[in-house]
């Protein structure tokens, strides 16, 4: 037969395992003058499936070929780095996709054994296995390879398992480095733009403190950002640090819009994306079994690719012809995972929606209200209000209502008496009790003490915080709290306090870590890949370390 010595004559090729451009053109020429030379007679002669199996090695080798000319064009261009490493999770997915490959193989050459098909059907017939379509167009009547088969699914589809999870992560990182971030510098510089903008038509305040930013170990200029520093020792006036504090509070708010925008933005733009992928994998596949099919229609096909993409397998149309084969097992292997990360991305956008639309609907219509809901058809509706009050609420006991009383005479009490000494602090900040903006500016720099026992408590807090598993998203009073925690160890404190003197202040980073930031910069906490609770964690610890060194150093003088 044609296709067996065909398939002879490619098993004797010589190969390139070091570079795909060097092989390209090998299998390009082979297959080409196949069909020149040698094509088949029909009727009775075609090609086999491992020459289209060749076709498709070959136009696969070309795609790479043309990536790794992309990728040294960029390197002479400037746009990528001349040395290139891999992450873990991109050498996991290179190792995890070859031994699903080899599992393949494997498979292959068993079945082809116990079933008596050939090897390229025997391939076919694992990946139909593993995906779990089950066509049912190649079973096997042997016992022993229906109990090969138990063994061979479960693994192959674990394996499989871990690949689509492996694309996922990568395809999420390419993302957001790629779209995510770049859309985020843009609104950042425009926020940027927008806050000089408004600070040269409304003119600097005598207030107004000038940060400069300047990273450890770098000659660069230092970076000037027009904020000021509301615990400045030029700031003695309450009413002063107050504004100080507001005007920082907008721009940590227009960076927190900004976040919250790039969310939604990051969120719809993956489903955007994954629906594009879809759609043109199930098109242009169903484009191509309709070239390579005989006596098919192109929406047979795409009712094929669909029944596929959704692993439905009912079977009425399956690939036939050897073209057709091959040709199914790349596009299936790219197929699954496509529609396993348009499921992903549905179930951050659409599916959210839909159970927010569904909890609306519920408690609105009274199927499973919600608490507070009673008090809706008590003012719209006020005697049947009334009434369902009555039956469905409990009326407070006597008891209560004299703990409430004495409660708010022993309020009244303190008032009266005025505030104690110890009451002219700000209690220490929590997350269930944080501190207000006002509080801040009546005392800004409490003791060291008082400072480092604050310090000790925010860690507790921020370790909860961390160890929840929420992304917490920490209030603006609470991020002022954490930044004086962070800057009252910093050892250039007295040089700060000089440079306050003088109008500007130099923050920095010292051998323990970042000391200072600006919201809407580059080196905003908001922009961390870390969560914020675990941001803030770290930055306290630094802090404390700075702490203890500080009371080591103070003892050594003392000692010395």
């Amino acid at each position: 037969m044609a296709g067996v010595n065909r398939h002879r004559a490619y098993s004797r090729m010589p190969q390139s395992k070091e570079n795909p451009s060097l092989t390209c053109p090998q299998l390009v020429g082979l297959t080409a003058s196949m069909s020149i030379y040698e094509s088949p007679v029909a009727p009775n002669q075609t090609f086999s499936q491992a020459y289209w199996s060749a076709v498709i090695s070959a136009a696969l080798y070309f795609l790479l070929s043309m990536m790794l000319i992309i990728n040294m064009l960029g390197y002479f261009l400037g746009h990528y780095p001349q040395n290139f490493v891999l992450t873990d999770d991109q050498r996991t997915l290179i190792l995890q996709t070859l031994g699903f490959i080899v599992w393949l193989a494997i498979g292959g050459a068993i079945f082809s054994q116990v079933i008596d098909i050939d090897y390229a059907d025997a391939v076919y017939f694992s990946n139909v296995t593993i995906l779990t379509l089950g066509f049912g167009d190649i079973t096997s009547p042997d016992p022993i390879a229906r109990g090969l088969i138990f063994p061979y699914a479960v693994i192959g589809m674990v394996m499989l398992g871990l690949v689509v999870s492996s694309i996922h992560r990568f395809a999420q990182e390419i993302h957001r480095d790629n779209v995510v971030m770049n859309h985020i510098k843009r609104k950042r510089k425009a926020a940027v733009r927008r806050s000089e903008s408004q600070s040269s038509t409304q003119g600097e305040s005598s207030q107004d403190t000038q940060l400069t930013y300047r990273q450890r170990h770098t000659r660069h200029k230092p970076i000037v950002s027009r904020i000021t520093n509301p615990f400045s020792r030029n700031s003695q006036d309450r009413h002063a640090r107050l504004s100080l504090l507001l005007e920082e509070k907008a721009r940590f708010d227009a960076m927190r819009a900004i976040q919250n925008e790039t969310a939604r933005f990051r969120r719809w733009t993956s489903l955007v994306i994954s629906i594009a992928v879809f759609g043109v994998v199930w098109t242009c596949g169903a484009l191509v079994f309709w070239a390579l099919e005989d006596g098919m229609t192109y929406f047979t096909a795409l009712y094929f690719g669909f029944c596929c993409l959704l692993t439905i397998g009912y079977g009425d149309v399956t690939p036939t012809t050897n073209a057709a084969r091959p040709f199914f097992i790349v596009w299936s292997l790219l197929a699954i995972p496509t529609m396993t990360m348009l499921i992903s991305r549905m179930s951050d956008t659409l599916v959210r929606a839909y159970n927010r639309a569904t909890g609306v609907v519920a408690t609105w219509t009274f199927v499973l209200p919600t608490q507070g809901q009673w008090g809706v058809v008590r003012g719209g509706v006020p005697r049947v209000g009334r009434g369902l009050l009555h039956l469905f609420t409990k009326r407070p006991s006597h008891q209560a209502t004299l703990e409430k009383s004495a409660e708010m005479e022993r309020k009244s009490a303190e008032l009266e008496k005025g505030p104690s000494k110890s009451q002219s602090l700000p209690p220490p900040q929590s997350s269930t009790n944080p501190l207000s903006l006002e509080d801040f500016a009546r005392n800004p720099n409490p003791s060291s003490r008082e400072l480092a026992q604050q310090l000790a408590q925010a860690i507790q807090q921020t370790v909860r915080d961390a160890l929840s598993g929420e992304a917490k998203e920490y209030t603006y009073e609470e991020w002022v709290g954490f930044t004086r925690l962070i800057r009252f160890t910093s050892p250039r404190r007295a040089a700060e306090a000089e440079t306050d003197g003088a109008g500007g202040m130099v923050l920095d980073e010292d051998e323990f870590g970042v000391l200072s930031w600006d919201w809407i910069g580059e080196q905003s906490p908001l922009l961390a890949e870390k969560t914020e609770p675990e941001w803030v964690l770290d930055r306290l610890c630094e802090s404390l370390f700075r702490y203890v060194a500080m009371q080591g150093e103070g003892k050594k003088e003392e000692e010395g």
